[in-house]
């Protein structure tokens, strides 16, 4: 099979963007946010609730999840394209994404993108091997939903951004 037309038959389905972000030991050891946009995401289960979220082996983030501790999505909106480029990799200069800090006592143990259109707060259920990527399921142990919800999410679809509004 064509590994290019595969891709661009894949890039035919529209998608939601979003971040998944997680807290471990940088190299000194201290705590560092690691993250990645991924559009591989979907529910699993809601009882209980579970969610996937599909990561390449070789990626960073691929060893940062499969660590022990808790990880979160941010469900991006429209407008927020500069955020997903960020922790895509393809930083913009003089542009940082604005985080929701966790705090101990709450809704999040882990940073989140501020002005998303929801969060999901995670601990891992399972993973499962599929080809050269990793199926994280997390379990959702908290969630909110954002005040920009009249935004819409930010789509991606054929390698592009877009955005698909409310009503």
């Amino acid at each position: 099979m064509d590994p290019k037309l595969f891709k661009a038959v894949l890039g035919q389905f529209l998608s939601g963007v979003t971040v998944v972000t997680a807290v471990r030991p940088g190299p000194d050891g201290a705590p560092a946010l690691h993250g990645m946009t991924a559009s591989a995401f979907i529910s699993v289960s809601m009882d209980p609730p579970l969610v996937l979220v599909s990561v390449q082996k070789k990626a960073h983030m691929h060893d940062i999840l499969a660590q022990p501790g808790p990880f979160a999505i941010s469900l991006l909106a429209s407008r927020q394209d500069l955020v997903s480029n960020h922790f895509a990799g393809w930083k913009k200069a003089g542009f940082e994404p604005e985080l929701l800090a966790a705090a101990p006592e709450g809704p999040f143990r882990t940073p989140v993108v501020d002005d998303a259109l929801g969060w999901l707060d995670l601990d891992l259920h399972d993973t499962v091997s599929a080809g050269d990527h990793t199926l994280f399921i997390g379990r959702v142990v908290d969630l909110r939903l954002g005040d920009q919800l009249e935004r819409g999410p930010l789509a991606y679809f054929a390698g592009k951004y877009g955005s698909f509004g409310p009503g």
